[in-house]
């Protein structure tokens, strides 16, 4: 990672519950970590039941 440019674009990790490729848009906000709401919701879930507090 190069740290004197902006984080989003260099990111290209996956989903991840399912792996699936993301994209990343320019501009302000935050980096994708999931493919839809729903995977982000199951991901939380998981991590909760597996106990860690998200």
């Amino acid at each position: 990672m190069d740290y004197t440019k902006a984080a989003k674009p260099q990111t290209n990790d996956g989903c991840l519950q399912c792996g699936a490729p993301l994209t990343q848009t320019e501009g302000a906000g935050r980096i994708r970590r999931y493919c839809s709401a729903e995977h982000g919701r199951l991901w939380r879930r998981r991590m909760r039941h597996s106990g860690f507090y998200l």
